[in-house]
């Protein structure tokens, strides 16, 4: 009877390590995936007013910033748009919430101490707010920045990227 007691113990120890080791996998699991939605990181490049080089613990993602189109380097307002994204976030944490993911590249929407990026730029005048699938907060911010003009709204007839990017390829 004794030998039975002590081999149900060990059992119970087993049982538990089992147990333990099984809710710490859960538990980790569920946190992978989460950080798969939401990250935080240190933007280290600015490769143009809307694609960032972001650093999450020991990866680098190359981050293109959801809901706006910013002028290519080559148009007017291009390079100051970089310019103004880079004064942003260059060197600076930032929190990314995933929108789509495609290997090391994601659209994301991105905030610099609690301001979205996406907003800023479209408020501003610095990017194009697509008309399809628009995210209706940031063409709201758009209109309003080509009524007053300020950015590249107060070119006479500015170029949306996508046409420039048509007419060179």
């Amino acid at each position: 009877m004794g030998f039975q007691s002590k081999d149900w113990g060990n059992d119970m120890k087993q049982n538990w390590t089992l147990l333990v080791t099984f809710v710490a996998v859960c538990v980790l699991a569920g946190g992978a995936l989460a950080g798969q939605d939401g990250m935080t990181g240190k933007c280290v490049k600015v490769v143009d007013g809307d694609t960032l080089i972001i650093k999450c613990d020991e990866d680098r993602r190359t981050v293109e910033i959801d809901g706006v189109d910013a002028p290519e380097l080559d148009q007017p307002w291009g390079k100051e748009v970089r310019s103004f994204v880079r004064s942003m976030v260059q060197g600076r944490r930032v929190d990314i919430e995933v929108i789509e993911s495609d290997g090391d590249t994601v659209r994301a929407r991105v905030t610099i101490d609690g301001t979205d990026l996406s907003e800023m730029l479209a408020s501003r005048g610095l990017a194009w707010v697509p008309e399809h699938g628009a995210d209706s907060e940031l063409a709201e911010l758009s209109a309003k920045a080509k009524e007053f003009p300020c950015g590249l709204w107060m070119d006479p007839d500015p170029e949306p990227p996508w046409e420039f990017r048509a007419a060179r390829s």
